[in-house]
């Protein structure tokens, strides 16, 4: 029951990031500005733009942190430890499709940078799963 949940869970976070990811630009932009104004309620020291800024760029460590904590944890539950290495490449090479994939999408563009970011935020997930045994 704990595989079906952990791969029910890494199933939805991963439906859920990519529909995030591929907004249209105008979309995606209202989104993370409406968050980063309600934000700077909570932090009036803190301009909006500065918060919208790193809520976009935050989002892609923490949603690739995610996805690979929830892969490992399914991976684990399931005594599947040498599905780690292979989960972990297949999450790497999504760090650059989710990318490349945003091209289609208008008003979105590939970035490095954030490749760069989605592959800190699976190296780290990866990395809680194995340091939690």
């Amino acid at each position: 029951m704990t595989t079906v949940l952990w791969v029910t869970v890494a199933a939805v976070w991963f439906g859920g990031m990519t529909w995030l990811s591929h907004q249209a630009g105008p979309e995606t932009s209202r989104t993370s500005r409406e968050l980063a104004e309600e934000l700077h309620s909570l932090l009036p020291g803190v301009e909006t733009d500065a918060l919208n800024i790193l809520l976009r760029k935050a989002a892609h460590p923490i949603l690739f942190a995610g996805l690979a904590m929830f892969i490992g944890l399914a991976l684990r539950s399931a005594g599947c430890r040498t599905g780690l290495l292979p989960a972990g490449i297949a999450q790497l090479l999504w760090c650059w499709g989710d990318e490349v994939t945003k091209r289609m999408v208008p008003g979105r563009h590939f970035a490095w940078l954030d490749v760069g970011l989605n592959a800190v935020g699976t190296l780290l997930g990866s990395g809680a799963v194995l340091l939690l045994g």
